[in-house]
Order: C-alpha cells, then sequence, then structure tokens
C-alpha cells in the first residue's frame, strides 16, 4: 500500500484513488499510520510542489495596466522612463532561462511522529499483556498455599507489668492464595484406526502444559523485546 498527499493535509491512497482525511477517528487514516509504522515511511510520497515559469511569475509582479499607463503618461510628461525600467527590472529577475517544473516535496513531519506514537501504544500494550501472562502460576508446578495473619479486632486490655491498659491486635490466619496441584507432565491418548478397527494408547506430553510453555516463551519473548523507553513509560 502507497500514499501521497496532494496537499499537506490531504492524503490519497494510490491503490484505488480514495482522499483519506486526518482525523484520528477515521479508520482509513488508522490503516495509513499503521501501514506507516510497520512498513516505513517511504510509502509515503509529499505533494506535488508546481514551479511556475517565467511568464507566469513575469504576469504576476508586473503593474496592472492602469499602473503601466499612468506610468508611461508621466514618463512622456517628466521624461522619465519609470515604466520602461519597471518592465526591464521584473524580465531581468525572472528571466527566460526560468521554465518551470514540478518537484516532490516532503511528507508532513507529524506522519512521522504519529506512526512513532502508534509503534509506541502497540508495544505498550504487548509488554503490559506479556507481563500479565508471565504471573499466572506454571501449570507443570502448580501454585502453592499462602497465609497471612489480618487484624479482625483490637481490644483494650489490662497490663499488670505497667500497670496500664494496652490496645492488642486480634489476628486470624487466613488463606491469601489457595493451592493448585501441577498438572501431570503426561497423558495418556487413544488413537483409533479406521482400517484396522484397532485402538492404540501412547502417552505424551500434557497438551495443557505444552501450550502454557509456548505461550510463556512467546511472552518472554515480547518483554526482551520492549524498548527500556516503553517500559520506563509505565513508571512514569
Amino acid at each position: 500500500m502507497t500514499y501521497q498527499f496532494t496537499t499537506t493535509e490531504s492524503i490519497l491512497r494510490t491503490s484505488d484513488g480514495a482522499f483519506i482525511p486526518p482525523d484520528p477517528a477515521n479508520s482509513d487514516y488508522q490503516r495509513f499510520i499503521q501501514d506507516v509504522a510497520e512498513q516505513g515511511i517511504e510509502i509515503v510520497t509529499g505533494p506535488d510542489i508546481h514551479e511556475p515559469d517565467y511568464k507566469t511569475l513575469r504576469q504576476q509582479e508586473y503593474p496592472s495596466l492602469q499602473d503601466q499607463q499612468d506610468m508611461g503618461y508621466w514618463d512622456q510628461i517628466n521624461g522619465t522612463t519609470i515604466w520602461q525600467d519597471t518592465i526591464s527590472a521584473i524580465k531581468t529577475k525572472y528571466p527566460k532561462t526560468i521554465t518551470g517544473q514540478t518537484t516532490v516535496g516532503e511528507v508532513p513531519a507529524w506522519v512521522q511522529e504519529s506512526a512513532d506514537n502508534w509503534t509506541f501504544n502497540k508495544q505498550l500494550r504487548e509488554y503490559v499483556t506479556a507481563v500479565e501472562r508471565l504471573s499466572q502460576y506454571i501449570l507443570s508446578e502448580g501454585r502453592p498455599e499462602l497465609r497471612e495473619d489480618i487484624v479482625i479486632e483490637t481490644k483494650e486490655i489490662w497490663n499488670d507489668e505497667t500497670r496500664e491498659m494496652e490496645t492488642v491486635n486480634i489476628t486470624q490466619n487466613v488463606i491469601t492464595q489457595t493451592e493448585i496441584k501441577p498438572l501431570e507432565e503426561t497423558v495418556e491418548v487413544t488413537e483409533f484406526n479406521p482400517e484396522t478397527m484397532e485402538s492404540t494408547t501412547s502417552m505424551i506430553r500434557n497438551p495443557l502444559i505444552v501450550k502454557d510453555e509456548e505461550e510463556r516463551t512467546a511472552a518472554q519473548s515480547v518483554v526482551d523485546a520492549t524498548p527500556q523507553s516503553v517500559i520506563d513509560s509505565i513508571n512514569t
């Protein structure tokens, strides 16, 4: 997919000639930014810049016909050459060697900035998801039961040594994490052969453990590949 700016704010999708508004709420614009982030700024070309030829430049700077007639009148009255000097100066300023051309301008800087921001947010989302996945217990290891003393009541009691009333906490040991037994490393599977009408039984690694390991490996790869600046943004 390639894109071209027709102006600094108008984006043309060259595959179908559709114009895309620079509106973050527009789905085509969102896809445009994603394409730039994933494929590079090279898929976008800047707007055409049309440089006028000498005729156009002269015409734009010549005085109006009325002003030229006025110059000519006063030149005759005063014996001056203001009109001729003015026209000659403009022709010298824009010689016939200026033939005009069309060049390609630069892609607006905000395109790369938006693509970088898209990449940053994508990495951030993937990092958070990966960290959450790694925080889950390993199926082949299970997880232990955790207990903790929590305060369930406070009481005022008399201290015979200090001869004063003291506030004490009454605690209760409660389970804060239930135990989950590790999964069996292997499971028995039975396969039926319709040709021989026989069944065979074999032991294989537990598919749930295999999947768990694969997901954890993929999540760790995401964490390892995440730029430090993305990680730091979570804390800041």
